[in-house]
């Protein structure tokens, strides 16, 4: 039980510290400063987490980092579409 409390926790921290800069550029439509590579590399990074996830049948790690992904994906959509504005 304390294990998926943790891991539920170290989650949620993860994608506080995302969602401010998600926030900021879809406010000022603005991402000339992120870098699409950190971006991509987050999002594969997440998608090895998601399938270790399922490999050890580890619902915190699976559910955070899913909501993580579409997190990371929307900020990479972003990305895309602002940077040909």
């Amino acid at each position: 039980m304390i294990e998926e409390i943790i891991g539920y926790l170290g989650g949620i921290f993860i994608m506080v510290s995302f969602i401010p800069q998600v926030i900021k550029s879809y406010k000022t439509k603005s991402v000339k400063d992120l870098s699409i590579w950190m971006i991509i590399a987050t999002l594969v990074g997440t998608v090895f987490w998601i399938v270790y996830g399922v490999l050890i049948n580890g619902k915190p790690i699976i559910i955070m980092n899913t909501i993580f992904g579409v997190i990371v994906s929307y900020q990479l959509f972003l990305k895309i579409k602002m940077s040909h504005l």
